[in-house]
């Protein structure tokens, strides 16, 4: 089929690349209206307990969390001094009166002490949003940013929408820095691979084009549902990158086959498509399956960028397919035009000369030894990996001295209270929330939080005033108009059928303590009917780990047992899918010591410019799997096809591992590095996910194309030897026959005498016969 697919493309060339040039034109245009829709966040099970909170509060009480925090210092000047209030309050009154305001809350409308600084000289408002949709509340956001501003006072903004406009800023910056940083140094590489300009351009032009797809794919999803910011990146990354393998695959493969004859370019391409083409699909379908795994997250992160990594794959394969053997058809023998020198590939075809070849031969000369020694160095590398520590993003993800981190930063050092733990739960009560009923159960639900170890104080409808009784709470609430105070509290706490309890703790954030007060609070019994749902930041991190847990062994599951199912169709064989799923997870675990020792531990803080958080994002190491799980099998599907085409030919196992190497050794190395290159730009992202996203594939490709494809892979077929090749025969397993001898690359030409010759042959017997 692919091989009529081929012809098919040789015939229909130029009119496959005028569609592409179209196509191209229309994906750039609406690919790149898709970071207007792109959402920061998603880290939460949406049927999480503290998910289910935090809907409730927004629709009900105008947010769990202040949708915007304004800080306003003065260094001469106090937050009580007239200047300064007259100031703060000027800016505050313009802000109150604008429509997308929901709501202003300040120390000088609450005349509450922790809104004040410890030296009295900074005080911060808590801004609500009128639009409940999080991209409304980003461009309500950027209406308002230009008016937060005073002649008087120093003003910066922070919390959860002004983080969420600066981490997007941020991304495009890095996004950019990575493709600038990355392009030419690729092109330079690509040059030394190929040895001309034409064949290293192909994988450039390529690789672009895939992304505009891949942008114009993620643009639909995002049309559907929710999609993370980190998605154009993750997007780029491995476009790019499996753009750039795919097609150096594709371009060496009829750059040999061209060798045979260069006036058959149809003959060519048909073989390409038929060997190259069969191989791409494959690797192709193998990393999207593993990321296939990230759709079973109901975290809307990782299932953002499980979406857009599957469209970036399919683009690459697509383009792959059609644009790719198009131009090789136009170009056929120019497609060697403007080499910077006669040097070609022929050593891939010299197979008991070349490099690779007599590693794999010394390889497989002392297998046992070398398998033990790399599985010694993969599992120290991992063994870090064991006291990993996960936490769910804050702002800390922002590079150091960015403004809204720095605002969290100011509240956490020099605000009271502002730097501990804080519980926000949700409470929905039988009827109205302000009935005495209610708020006698409430009374004793809060009485229960208050007595738990770490608790320091509780804001809930009935702790407003120390002072009152719950008679007197009931009373007043029944009459709001008659105190102030209560009428605050009863409109800010309270709406309908639902309240909102504050809880302040002593223990940091992300902490074990906190975590214990979180499963405290749960556990406890709500009297009278009142239903409690707790949110806040760690309460959220309880959340995400326990839906991780609780769906990571199914989509492992998903991902180990397609993979096996593809690598068995291609291979006919049972062990060595096996095989290749047990190294990959070995690799893997080592790729995670390594994220461990570089991120967590911080050994590499100063190099590449992040502070050290002490953990590692619970997503990461799932993420960072999925893709990197799949690029592995990337590099197994292109080693092991030339293994097989070779063994099918010979039946010789030993035979087909050396020349199979030695055709893709130089071939998975190009590839491994330029794709590492293409993962390690990243990691000079301002970003910390996205460093700790493209040094851990970076790790992961190198090590799996170094230790893995070079030292494990042949040492451990070598072990099993035709074993490797086992599978029942109701499924298909067999023994291949050893072909007639056949030249591994270029047909023999038997070389006949012509006709002259054999009548000169006849005329020689005849005389000989005569002088008898």
């Amino acid at each position: 089929m692919l091989t009529r697919f081929g012809g098919v493309l040789y015939r229909a060339r130029w009119g496959v690349l005028l569609i592409s040039l179209l196509l191209i034109i229309g994906m750039g245009i609406f690919g790149f209206s898709l970071f207007g829709l792109l959402k920061n966040g998603g880290y939460s099970d949406p049927n999480s307990e503290a998910t289910r909170a935090e809907q409730i509060l927004d629709t009900k009480l105008g947010g769990a969390i202040p949708d915007v925090v304004i800080l306003m210092r003065s260094a001469t000047l106090k937050a009580s001094d007239r200047a300064f209030a007259q100031a703060a309050q000027h800016l505050l009154t313009s802000l109150k009166n604008r429509s997308e305001v929901a709501s202003l809350i300040s120390y000088y409308s609450t005349h509450s002490q922790r809104f004040i600084s410890l030296d009295g000289h900074q005080t911060f408002a808590m801004l609500q949003l009128s639009n409940l949709d999080f991209a409304a509340k980003q461009k309500e956001y950027l209406t308002l940013e230009p008016l937060i501003t005073s002649p008087t006072l120093e003003v910066s903004t922070g919390g959860s929408i002004p983080i969420s406009v600066a981490i997007s800023r941020q991304m495009s910056a890095d996004l950019q820095q990575a493709e600038m940083l990355t392009f030419p140094i690729l092109a330079l590489l690509l040059l030394f691979v190929f040895g001309g300009m034409i064949a290293a351009g192909l994988p450039l032009l390529i690789g672009g084009v895939a992304i505009l797809g891949g942008f114009a794919v993620l643009h639909l999803v995002a049309m559907l549902t929710d999609v993370s910011v980190f998605a154009p990146n993750v997007v780029t990354m491995l476009g790019l990158g499996l753009a750039i393998d795919y097609a150096l695959f594709i371009v060496t493969r009829f750059r040999e086959e061209l060798r045979i004859d260069e006036n058959d370019v149809r003959g060519a391409l048909e073989r390409t498509m038929a060997t190259a083409g069969h191989t791409v699909i494959f690797s192709a379908l193998t990393v999207g399956t593993s990321l296939l795994g990230l759709l079973f997250f109901p975290v809307t992160f990782l299932r953002g960028i499980g979406l857009g990594a599957i469209a970036a794959i399919l683009m690459v394969m697509l383009t792959s397919l059609t644009l790719l053997p198009a131009i090789l058809a136009i170009l056929g023998r120019r497609v060697n035009a403007l080499s910077l020198s006669r040097f070609a590939r022929a050593h891939a075809s010299e197979e008991q000369r070349g490099f690779w070849y007599r590693l794999s031969e010394a390889v497989m000369r002392w297998p046992l030894p070398i398998a033990l020694v790399t599985l010694t160095i993969l599992l120290t590398l991992g063994w870090p990996f064991l006291h990993i520590k996960f936490a769910t993003p804050d702002e800390q993800v922002l590079p150091i001295g960015q403004k809204e981190r720095v605002v969290s930063e100011q509240l956490r050092q020099h605000f009271p209270q502002q730097g501990n733990a804080l519980l926000t739960i949700a409470i929905t009560t039988p009827g109205q929330a302000l009935s005495s009923s209610n708020l006698a159960s409430l009374d004793s639900y809060v009485r229960s939080i208050t007595i738990i170890a770490g608790v320091i104080h509780v804001e809930s409808l009935v702790t407003i005033n120390h002072a009152l009784s719950l008679p007197q709470y009931q009373k007043l609430y029944a009459h709001p108009a008659l105190n102030a105070q209560i009428a605050q509290a009863a409109q800010q706490l309270a709406n309908g059928d639902v309240t909102k309890i504050v809880v302040h703790l002593q223990p940091a954030e992300h902490s074990v303590d906190t975590t214990m007060i979180v499963n405290k609070v749960r556990a406890l019994h709500a009297p009278g009917g009142l239903i409690p749902l707790v949110d806040g930041i760690t309460a959220g991190q309880v959340d995400l780990l326990d839906s991780l847990g609780v769906n990571l062994p199914y989509a492992m599951l998903v991902i180990i047992i397609s993979i096996f199912v593809l690598l068995f169709l291609m291979t006919r064989s049972l062990i060595l899918p096996l095989k290749a799923i047990f190294l990959n997870i070995l690799s893997l675990s080592a790729t995670f010591g390594g994220m461990v020792w570089i991120f967590q531990d911080g050994h590499l803080q100063k190099l590449l410019h992040f502070q050290l958080p002490g953990s590692i994002d619970a997503t990461q190491p799932v993420l960072i799997f999925s893709i990197a799980f799949g690029l592995s099998m990337d590099y197994e599907v292109f080693l092991l096809s030339r293994i097989k085409e070779r063994y099918d030919q010979t039946g010789d196992n030993r035979q087909a591992i050396s020349s199979g190497l030695q055709r893709t050794g130089w071939l998975i190395t190009s590839a491994a590095l330029l794709l590492a290159i293409v993962l390690g730009a990243f990691g000079g992202a301002k970003i910390i996910l996205i460093q700790e996203i493209g040094i851990g594939l970076a790790v992961a490709v190198v090590m799996d194309a170094t230790l893995i494809r070079m030292l494990l892979v042949p040492a451990t077929m070598r072990l099993l030897d035709s074993v490797n090749w086992w599978a029942p025969s109701f499924l298909g397993g067999s023994r291949p026959r050893p072909a007639p001898e056949q030249p591994p690359i270029e047909p023999v030409v038997e070389a006949r005498p012509t006709q002259p010759a054999r009548k000169d042959r006849r005329s020689s017997v005849s005389r000989h016969k005569q002088k008898r």
